[in-house]
């Protein structure tokens, strides 16, 4: 990593410890903020930051970013914290069984929840009860914007999504992850009302790697999803069952990725690898590093050409055929792909072709810079997609 990247994780190691960070050395205080940005951990970088002498402090421009987005931070923190206690309220007024999961529970055991920051809100509920939810959520003023892939509600910046699975989606041949967490209802406890359940944090931790391992294997993943994991191994690694843990990873083929991700974790925060004598090398750790922090918060930072010629490496080390099939796969998606950006094709699969041509004409009016990049990649991005292919094969996805 290079030495802003460094000091980065240093900053995010002091927030989650509540220590002071080591004095900066010869870092770009503008790179640091948009390193914090794009991974939206501005927020909580802005903390640490503040008890930095007055002249290792950056530039007041630089601060005021900083302090900006830690105050819009909380602002959406109490929004979100509003709009979850609603639902609450409504799901138990109408007896719907319900536990929420990812972002809206991890905050809680951040150090200040306020700057885990959440793109919007998930909760589980059985199949049956969706309905009546939709019903319940566009008489609260709720915009419908579900998919094929779940149901999500819109108000204004809120958003919510009502799973009826916490997994909807074979993300790679290695497991059936929708068979595997089918019946994660049997790992929840129901609170005082009887109607909010909570997952046990053993089948939650199991459930964030296999969250990872997807964002990883499909498009990347960013520093807040490591930091996720490194938070929850400081706050409940001696008291959590890790017999259970690595007896369900083996069952999904995620062990060794965890293993790695474990070791990540350690490497930038210091947590502990938990029942595993597995020592990352170095060139692991600097490619897990580089693809992390080059992929953003969801991972969508990295070059669509990456991951598209990444999936050729596995049939193929003719560079020119990986670029061809590459690029054909990404101007022509497979039917699979394309029916979840347009649902019309479920229904109606021969409009295929015209799904294509309307797909291109966004491309070109609408992504002309995303479209430019993308392809661009397909020549200049061929070495790079060989050493992600290669930690892919590393992390066992």
């Amino acid at each position: 990593m290079d030495g802003n990247s460094q000091y980065f994780i240093e900053l995010l190691n002091a927030f989650i410890k509540d220590t002071l960070p080591p004095k900066p050395v010869d870092i770009d205080w503008d790179r640091i903020y948009n390193l914090s940005s794009f991974h939206s951990l501005s927020g909580a970088v802005y903390l640490p930051v503040q008890k930095l002498d007055n002249s290792d402090k950056p530039e007041q421009s630089i601060l005021n970013k900083f302090k900006s987005d830690f105050f819009y931070a909380t602002i959406r923190y109490e929004e979100q914290e509003k709009t979850y206690h609603e639902i609450i309220q409504k799901l138990n007024e109408h007896k719907i069984e319900h536990l929420f999961f990812k972002g809206i529970i991890i905050r809680e055991y951040y150090p200040v929840k306020q700057v885990r920051t959440l793109g919007d809100i998930d909760f589980l509920l059985h199949e049956k009860d969706q309905n009546e939810v939709k019903e319940i959520f566009m008489g609260m003023g709720y915009k419908n914007n579900s998919s094929l892939a779940h149901e999500k509600y819109q108000k204004g910046k809120l958003v919510i999504e009502a799973h009826d699975k916490i997994i909807n989606n074979k993300f790679s041949s290695k497991a059936d992850y929708l068979d595997c967490f089918k019946n994660s209802w049997a790992h929840a406890t129901a609170k005082e009302n009887g109607y909010t359940y909570v997952l046990n944090m053993e089948y939650h931790l199991v459930y964030l790697i296999a969250h990872i391992a997807k964002h990883f294997y499909q498009n990347g993943a960013g520093v807040r999803m490591v930091l996720d994991i490194a938070v929850i191994l400081k706050r409940f690694g001696n008291t959590l069952k890790f017999s259970f843990i690595w007896e369900e990873l083996k069952k999904i083929n995620l062990d060794n990725f965890a293993k790695c991700i474990f070791g990540l974790c350690d490497r930038w925060f210091q947590v502990g690898t938990y029942d595993t004598k597995y020592k990352m090398d170095e060139t692991t750790y600097e490619l897990m590093s580089k693809y992390v922090l080059k992929g953003g918060t969801f991972g969508f930072g990295l070059n669509a050409a990456i991951r598209e010629m990444r999936k050729q490496y596995s049939r193929t080390d003719n560079r020119k055929l990986i670029q061809f099939k590459a690029f054909w796969g990404k101007v022509f998606l497979n039917y699979e792909e394309m029916k979840t950006k347009y649902p019309v094709l479920v229904k109606a699969p021969y409009i295929l072709p015209f799904a294509w041509i309307h797909r291109w004409f966004k491309a070109v009016t609408k992504k002309r810079i995303r479209t430019a990049n993308t392809f661009r990649g397909f020549f200049e991005c061929t070495e790079e997609a060989e050493q992600t292919y290669n930690l892919m094969k590393t992390l066992g996805l």
